[in-house]
């Protein structure tokens, strides 16, 4: 009898033993379960802040590229070109040059009025040339104080010599006004050093004081005028007492039955 319950005994605890080992076996599972769980869910977070972060990355490097392609201007030799013909000023090596010359290539000078760069107040441009046939117009106040400017050659299809165009041009003496152009704006010619102008048929308009601070002597005017501003001859260098201004007019134009309205101190007039 004693044998028997010794053997109770002993099965009851060996029972026991197995159930609290099923028991942590299954915890361990369950633990390694989930840590497989939160370790998958893991890697699938950072893989997709990797892919966000790829693809911020790609529209970022996009938006730059785009900044990039929006801005065409480039410097090319002695200028600074938008889309590869548009000018939009002198290169820091075309200021330094005497001579000038506008290719052909060249349509248009992008450039807002009386900011020109380095077209303007230039003390080592003595020359520009334009071989370009497409630019109609320049802006106001281009080569404003260009004071060793001499020689000019101005586009053949130019509508208009804007204001102050030549303003400043203290060694500036002649100049051929081509015969495309249809306006002289406000002192489009003022302290320069021209002495005689021939203004060509195509012109119907002249501006305020085109000639101020210049002692210019002969001045042909057109039969194709037909505004002319009362201050048009307004503020002439007349210091010198001696000074004339001889004006050359058609018999009967406009310039001729209205020469009274913009004659001024020493100007005279005469037929050709």
């Amino acid at each position: 009898m004693k044998k028997i319950l010794i053997a109770l005994l002993v099965v009851t605890m060996a029972s026991s033993v197995m159930i609290a080992g099923c028991s942590n076996k299954s915890e361990d599972k369950n633990t390694s379960s989930g840590n497989s769980i939160a370790s998958e869910e893991s890697s699938s977070l950072s893989e997709s802040s990797t892919e966000d972060s790829s693809s911020s990355f790609d529209s970022d490097s996009s938006k730059s590229e785009s900044i990039s392609s929006d801005s065409n201007e480039a410097t090319d030799g002695d200028f600074v070109w938008e889309d590869g013909k548009y000018i939009t000023d002198l290169s820091e090596e075309g200021a330094k040059k005497k001579e000038i010359v506008i290719p052909k290539k060249c349509q248009m000078f992008m450039m807002s009025d009386f900011q020109s760069g380095n077209f303007g107040d230039n003390d080592n441009l003595e020359s520009i040339i334009f071989e370009s046939d497409d630019i109609k117009d320049l802006p106001s106040g281009c080569f404003i104080n260009d004071i060793n400017l001499k020689k000019v050659e101005l586009p053949e299809k130019l509508k208009k010599i804007s204001e102050n165009l030549f303003s400043g041009c203290k060694s500036l003496e002649s100049i051929e006004i081509p015969s495309s152009v249809t306006e002289i704006e406000d002192q489009a010619f003022e302290d320069t050093a021209i002495k005689e102008l021939k203004i060509p048929e195509s012109v119907t308009s002249v501006g305020e004081t085109v000639f101020r601070y210049t002692k210019i002597e002969k001045l042909y005017l057109p039969e194709s005028l037909t505004t002319i501003s009362s201050s048009f001859l307004g503020d002439l260098d007349d210091t010198d007492t001696s000074y004339k201004l001889t004006v050359y007019v058609k018999k009967g134009s406009y310039a001729d039955e209205h020469f009274e309205e913009y004659q001024w101190s020493g100007v005279t007039k005469e037929y050709y």
